[in-house]
C-alpha cells in the first residue's frame, strides 16, 4: 500500500510551525513555561498544559468486522447477450439496412459491404464448383471406359481421387462463403449479419466508409439493454476479500440505488493498474443505466474482525506501518500495525488495535519527531559519558 508523501510533508510543515509558535509562547512565559514531554521507549507523555497537545487530534477506531467499500466501476454490455460486429474483410459500406433502436433477428442483414477480397472468395467458389462438375464428368467417363475394358483400374482410381479432392475443395470454399454470410454470385457484396436476436444499440457506420477486420471500434452492437454488466475495479490488496455472492449497490446518479450480486472475480491482476476486475449483473429494464457509464459501487465486505482507521492515522516509516494510540491524560504510545486499503480514505487493521481505541489522525509526524529527538539526545548523552570515562 502507499501513502501520500506530499500530504504528509504538508502536515509535517504545519505541525512544525505550530510547535515552533507554541514553543515561542512557552519561552515568553518565562519560568512558568510547560515542561518538555517525557519519553519512555515508544511512549510519550505531555504535561497537561503542554501547547503541543493543541495540534494533536485523535479519533476512535470503528468496528472493522464488515466494511463498505466504495469502488470505481463502469457499466458495459453483457457479453453473453451481445454481439460486436466488425467487417471480416476490408471494403466500403455500400448500404445500411437497420437503424439504432430497431429490433433485430438472428441472421438479419444490418449493412452491405463492397469488398474486392470477398469478390475473390466468390470467384474461387465458382471455380471450385466448375472443377467439381468436371471431376464428376471425368469419373463417369472413366467408369464407362473401365466397364468397356478400355480404361485400367489405375485410371479409375485416379479419377475417383480427383473427384474426392474436388469435393473437399468445393466444401471448403462453400463454408468460407457461408462464413461471410452470402451464397450469391460474384458481386463483391458482403452482408453484415447479426448472429443473435436483440436490439441494435450502437451503429457506427455510414455509406462509403472504409472498414477493416482490425478496427478497434465495432461497426454495430446488437445486445439486450435489459441486462447489463457492472465491471468493478478492485484494489490488489482487497482482491482476496471479494467473493461471488456479495451484495452490490450502485446508484445511477439520481433515484434509489440498484441492488446486484457479485457474480465473478477475475483470477488475475491488471499489472498496469494493480487492480482485479469483478463483475455483477444489473437489471436495467427501467433503463436507468447506460453502457459506458462510470459509477461508484458499494460492496459490504466481511473483514473477520479488526478495526477501521482513517488513512491519516497510519504512518509509513521505511517498510513499517505505525500508529500512535491516544491513551488519555496526555500519553501517546506508538504501535506497529499491518494495514490494508478499504477505499474512501479508510484502512483496515486486523490486529494490534482493540475496539474503542483512539488513534492520532493529526499530529502523528510531530509525535514521531519527539521520539526521534529523544533517541538523538540519548545517543549524545551516552557518547559524553563514554568520553568522560576515557579522560585521564
Amino acid at each position: 500500500m502507499t501513502f501520500s508523501r506530499t500530504a504528509g510533508s504538508a502536515r509535517l510543515l504545519s505541525l512544525i510551525v505550530a510547535t515552533v509558535l507554541a514553543g515561542g509562547c512557552a519561552r515568553d512565559a518565562g519560568p512558568e513555561a510547560a515542561a518538555a514531554p517525557t519519553v519512555e521507549g515508544a511512549t510519550i507523555r505531555f504535561a497537561a498544559d503542554s501547547p503541543q497537545l493543541r495540534v494533536l487530534r485523535s479519533e476512535t477506531v470503528t468496528d472493522g468486522a464488515a466494511s463498505v467499500l466504495q469502488l470505481p466501476a463502469r457499466v458495459t454490455w453483457d457479453d453473453t447477450r451481445s454481439s460486436m460486429l466488425r467487417s471480416p474483410l476490408p471494403g466500403q459500406i455500400a448500404r445500411i439496412e437497420a437503424a439504432p433502436g430497431e429490433k433485430i433477428k438472428a441472421g438479419q442483414v444490418l449493412a452491405w459491404v463492397t469488398s474486392p477480397e470477398f469478390g475473390q472468395v466468390q470467384a474461387e467458389g465458382a471455380r471450385g464448383a466448375a472443377e467439381l462438375r468436371q471431376a464428376r464428368n471425368e469419373l463417369a467417363r472413366v467408369r464407362e471406359l473401365h466397364e468397356a475394358g478400355v480404361a485400367s483400374g489405375r485410371e479409375l482410381g485416379e479419377a475417383e481421387s480427383a473427384l474426392a479432392a474436388s469435393e473437399a475443395e468445393h466444401a471448403r470454399l462453400q463454408a468460407l462463403t457461408r462464413g461471410f454470410g452470402s451464397r450469391r454470385g460474384i458481386d463483391q457484396r458482403m452482408p453484415l449479419r447479426s448472429p443473435i436476436d436483440g436490439i441494435l444499440v450502437e451503429r457506427r457506420m455510414s455509406p462509403g466508409m472504409s472498414v477493416s477486420a482490425d478496427a478497434e471500434v465495432p461497426l454495430a452492437v446488437v445486445s439486450d439493454p435489459d441486462r447489463l454488466w457492472l465491471i468493478i475495479d478492485v484494489p490488489e490488496a482487497l482482491a482476496s476479500r471479494l467473493t461471488p455472492g456479495l451484495k452490490v449497490r450502485v446508484a445511477p446518479g439520481t433515484g434509489e440505488p440498484t441492488q446486484g450480486v457479485l457474480g465473478h472475480v477475475d483470477d488475475y491482476i491488471d499489472t498496469e493498474r494493480h487492480v482485479v476486475q469483478a463483475r455483477a449483473e444489473l437489471d436495467n429494464r427501467e433503463r436507468r443505466f447506460k453502457a459506458g457509464q462510470y459509477v461508484r459501487a458499494e460492496i459490504t465486505v466481511p473483514m473477520e474482525g479488526g478495526v477501521s482507521v482513517p488513512e491519516g492515522a497510519v504512518l509509513l516509516l521505511g517498510r513499517e506501518q505505525v500508529v500512535f494510540v491516544d491513551e488519555g491524560n496526555g500519553q501517546f504510545a506508538r504501535r506497529t500495525v499491518q494495514a490494508e486499503e478499504l477505499g474512501q480514505g479508510r484502512l483496515w487493521v486486523g490486529q494490534g488495535l482493540p475496539a474503542g481505541a483512539r488513534v492520532v489522525v493529526d499530529g502523528g509526524l510531530l509525535l514521531q519527531q519527539v521520539l526521534d529527538q529523544n533517541v538523538g539526545t540519548a545517543d549524545r548523552s551516552a557518547g559524553t559519558a563514554v568520553a568522560g570515562r576515557g579522560a585521564p
